[in-house]
């Protein structure tokens, strides 16, 4: 599995995430009230995972944050440092204004496909 790509055992669904940055719960100020990082480090990127499940509902996920200690914005970092924190799922989803995902299974062709029923273009 890519670092920076998603990947789980076998790759039934792959697909995108988007997210926007919540303008009230910041994850850069959560993980440093957690201890997980230092004032001045911003978050870079995010993996949000879940372990193997058996049916049953999920209360915590892994999210591990990349972080980058730098003033200026740096389109290609040399290193970044990771942290990880357990929360909950809702709890995640708190440090995003809006997130979407979108996966399909694998060795479907959706190119030219017409959605009826709920869709965002």
């Amino acid at each position: 599995m890519d670092t920076f790509n998603a990947g789980v055992q076998y790759d039934d669904y792959k697909g995108t995430v988007a997210a926007d940055i919540s303008d009230n719960v910041a994850l850069e100020n959560f993980l440093v009230s957690q201890g997980k990082a230092e004032k001045g480090e911003r978050v870079v990127g995010f993996r949000i995972t879940s372990g193997e499940n058996h049916g049953t509902p999920v209360a915590d996920v892994s999210l591990v944050a990349y972080l980058l200690h730098s003033a200026n914005f740096e389109p290609s970092p040399a290193a970044v440092r990771a942290v990880e924190v357990r929360v909950a799922p809702g709890e995640a989803l708190a440090f995003f204004k809006r997130f979407g995902l979108v996966a399909t299974r694998r060795g479907v062709d959706f190119s030219d496909t017409k959605v009826d029923g709920p869709h965002y273009d």
